[in-house]
């Protein structure tokens, strides 16, 4: 992976490893997160080779989180029949568990799993 220092709060990582294809949607937004607002940590976890391995956990941890408050919210607000309504149901549950799943989650700053 190499490295581009732009300023000395943020880095981009421009060059993609195998480990970073293989994360999840979470994963990858944890790892933005983490290379804007969390410079010095991210690369700590670089040096000791670790920084993948927490992304891969956050990114599965994020989604068995999500699993667990879709099937919380499906039982406190069962789906509607009507078609205009699951429209609705569906997007307010999404936002729901991806809004709070990114909150307590994804965007946090971690150096291990």
């Amino acid at each position: 992976m190499k490295i581009v220092y732009q300023t000395p709060e943020t880095l981009t990582i421009i060059e993609s490893s195998e480990e970073e294809m293989e994360l999840g949607t979470y994963g990858r937004k944890w790892l933005h997160f983490m290379s804007e607002n969390h410079v010095d940590l991210v690369r700590e976890m670089q040096s000791k080779n670790t920084l993948y391995k927490v992304a891969q956990s956050v990114d599965d941890i994020a989604w068995d989180y999500r699993d667990l408050l879709e099937n919380q919210y499906a039982q406190a607000h069962p789906r509607p029949r009507e078609f205009e309504e699951v429209v609705a149901w569906e997007r307010v549950r999404a936002f729901y568990t991806d809004s709070t799943v990114m909150r307590e989650k994804v965007l946090i700053s971690r150096s291990s799993a």
